[in-house]
């Protein structure tokens, strides 16, 4: 091998960007016990281990102001098959500006952007960022959904600034960006041109509402139309860093408030909208904190249609084609509080506690639950539809966690976490329906972050 000073500089140059590649990821090994044990719809594995929230990325620079950055998740129910989260790339040759294309974490409210594990200090989410995939979510017919998962990446360009300016009506950051927006939950991609796929298929017998789960990690729009967004953050003291701040376990102080707003349309036909508006706030004092959020989304989404015949006993659809335009009003809020119970433990680096209280609502028509409905062709586990006399009914689900936070190393936290969710007006009681009873979860988790 020739000396250093022999390589050629182009080499050495090229070496020296190797050498800045950053590795970082995020992985979760979780216990749960579920209770009651029947109490509806939830899948009863009592003393259930499972690995989940799994992350793994690198970041690196092609120039010295254009670094790259790659990010794969493995979802719990891929069993392990990794999913692209984010590939973009970064320009920073502008001083307190920040220009982002390609996939990246869609800017909107306060717990999309701390999606990983080690990120946040509960074991579950808000009922307002509760995911499918993990084991935040309860729901039920005519219950409350999230508005949006969790870690909701999109294709797309994101343009920020962040004044230099300290001053309460100064905004720490103004956020404008563009992206593909959420798609279906059935995946109808209009895929690219190929002789055996020329057609685009229609709406299924069940209907069409939003992804909000992210199950469809498509890489190419489901139709024309883009969807608009913006979030301006007003941030002072040690809050008023680029956003997200992570719940890490710090003696912080400061206080911020966060709007975020985006919407357009989701299904290939471009005729459902939705629209989504988040306040977040936070207000922290030596390490004690007290932090939140509200949420609002107005959405349309297409139902089968009951025919005027159909009984509860014997559903009998229009026609398996035939559907209805409806809108419901998806809101809620939580608000959490976090203090430290050890500061310098006798192992481990603090122990944190949290309370959190979520409340979250949909306003909406009241559906029919059909249970193991077969259309002719397809038999669906479960579907709701819509009877032209239905009334518009607003449903609740409450719920309270307590929870403990123990950092134990730099890269390395555990969690345990008792919730409670209050179901009692979470849904309407019919013959084909059950689950009014009240969900409670205890969790324990071992985190590792680097």
């Amino acid at each position: 091998m020739p000396p250093p000073t022999a390589l050629n500089p182009a080499l050495t140059r090229v070496l020296e960007r190797i050498a800045k590649v950053r590795l970082f990821g995020a992985a979760s090994i979780n216990w749960r016990n579920v209770g009651p044990r029947e109490p509806g719809f939830e899948t009863q594995i009592q003393n259930q281990v499972y690995l989940s929230d799994m992350y793994f990325g690198a970041e690196g620079p092609v120039t010295e102001n254009v670094p790259l950055n790659f990010e794969w998740n493995l979802p719990t129910a891929g069993r392990g098959a990794p999913r692209l989260s984010q590939a973009y790339a970064e320009y920073k040759g502008v001083r307190r500006i920040r220009f982002q294309l390609g996939k990246f974490m869609v800017p909107f409210g306060r717990y999309n952007e701390l999606y990983r594990p080690d990120q946040y200090l509960a074991v579950t989410r808000p009922l307002l960022y509760a995911s499918p995939d993990s084991l935040d979510l309860v729901v039920r017919p005519n219950s409350p959904r999230p508005p949006i998962s969790y870690g909701y990446s999109d294709i797309g360009l994101r343009w920020s600034w962040y004044p230099v300016r300290v001053h309460p009506l100064v905004p720490s950051e103004i956020t404008f960006f563009v992206v593909n927006g959420i798609g279906e939950q059935r995946n109808r991609l209009r895929t690219f041109p190929n002789p055996s796929n020329l057609g685009i298929p229609g709406p299924s017998t069940n209907g069409v509402v939003p992804d909000f789960g992210h199950e469809n990690n498509n890489l190419a729009d489901n139709n024309n139309a883009k969807s608009p967004g913006a979030r301006i953050v007003f941030a002072l003291g040690d809050l008023r860093l680029p956003w997200p701040v992570p719940e890490r376990a710090a003696d912080l102080t400061g206080t911020h408030l966060g709007l975020s707003g985006m919407g357009g349309n989701y299904d290939l036909e471009g005729y459902l909208n939705y629209e989504m508006w988040s306040a977040d706030w936070s207000f922290e004092y030596h390490g004690i904190s007290l932090s939140g959020e509200a949420m609002y989304s107005r959405n349309h989404f297409l139902t089968p249609l009951l025919s005027p015949a159909s009984t509860p006993a014997v559903p009998v659809l229009l026609s398996t084609t035939s559907h209805s335009r409806q809108v419901e009003h998806l809101y809620g809020y939580f608000v959490q509080a976090a203090f430290p119970l050890m500061r310098k433990p006798p192992y481990g680096k603090r122990v944190t506690g949290l309370i959190v209280y979520n409340e979250m609502y949909r306003r909406g028509p009241l559906l029919d639950f059909l249970l193991n409905f077969n259309d002719g062709t397809t038999t669906f586990d479960s579907m709701t539809a819509y009877r032209t006399t239905a009334p518009f009914v607003t449903r609740k689900i409450s719920k309270y966690t307590g929870g403990l936070h123990w950092q134990l190393a730099e890269y390395f936290a555990a969690k345990f976490e008792y919730s409670y969710w209050v179901m009692g007006k979470s849904t309407i009681r019919s013959e084909t329906s059950l689950g009014l009873n009240d969900i409670y979860q205890g969790a324990f988790s071992l985190v590792l972050g680097f």
